[in-house]
């Protein structure tokens, strides 16, 4: 049977030396949501949770904005994932986003980047409300590019639409605020965005593709050397130069556990 939590193993190590980050400005909002739910009978340490945490990229980044005094862990069930994340300070356990092996009310925030999309999103809403302490954040973070904005990410967009296995580029459009206001135990769902730019040269923005799942399906359909062609191509047709310019927008949305 097809696992699809293992879906990356084969990319992990491309998956965290060439995945991007994540703008502070959105960071620093997520931040700001927490503590603006701070209750006096939070567990000490506060417990963050970085469900499909995948090589980390996300939970380094609540250790850095949140700095030393939390308990960061990462939840990811991939195998050479959470092997390729390594510790720097935070935990990494195996479990699913629908079942997180922590205990009820214990989390001040429960957060999936770039992830939630693998997930049976009504189950992790409802696993997420179970995990919340009250005042707790649930938080959906997405780096999307954006193709509206630059003919390049188009034609890239395109490719893989072309290539891949029924590949959409509006694969992560969902009503999130929606879905979240539907869970019970969950209230005020916003959304916050950032726009910005991630420059890279030619090999970053190829080793970028080849750290994606849903590039692997070009691979498998054209083959690797050209799917490299075909990357290299784009990019030295729309930058001459050699500086990749790659417009992203990145989506923040986040709810409350009810008091």
């Amino acid at each position: 049977m097809n696992d699809r939590t293992q879906a990356f193993d084969r990319l992990s190590d491309d998956y965290r030396r060439f995945r991007p980050g994540y703008p502070d400005s959105v960071l620093d909002r997520l931040r700001a949501h927490v503590l603006d739910g701070v209750r006096d009978s939070w567990p000490d340490p506060w417990l963050l949770l970085d469900v499909g945490s995948g090589t980390g990229i996300s939970t380094r980044a609540l250790r850095r904005v949140f700095g030393p005094e939390p308990r960061v862990v990462g939840v990811e069930p991939g195998h050479a994932m959470r092997d390729a994340a390594g510790e720097e300070d935070v935990e990494y356990v195996d479990g699913r986003a629908e079942e997180v092996p922590l205990p009820d009310a214990s989390a001040a925030l429960v957060l999936a980047a770039q992830a939630v999309h693998w997930f049976d999103r009504p189950a992790f809403y409802a696993e997420a409300a179970r995990l919340l302490v009250p005042g707790g954040t649930v938080a959906v973070l997405n780096n999307d590019r954006d193709w509206t904005a630059s003919a390049f990410v188009d034609a890239y967009e395109s490719l893989m639409e072309e290539y891949g296995d029924d590949y959409g580029r509006d694969y992560r459009v969902f009503d999130t605020v929606g879905e979240m206001e539907a869970q019970d135990g969950l209230v005020d769902a916003v959304e916050f965005t950032a726009a910005w730019t991630r420059e890279l040269d030619p090999d970053g923005l190829v080793g970028t593709a080849l750290s994606s799942s849903k590039m692997a399906a070009v691979v498998r359909a054209i083959g690797e050397e050209r799917t490299r062609a075909a990357v290299t191509a784009l990019a030295a047709e729309h930058f001459p130069d050699g500086n990749v310019r790659v417009p992203y927008v990145t989506r923040l949305f986040l709810a409350r556990r009810v008091p």
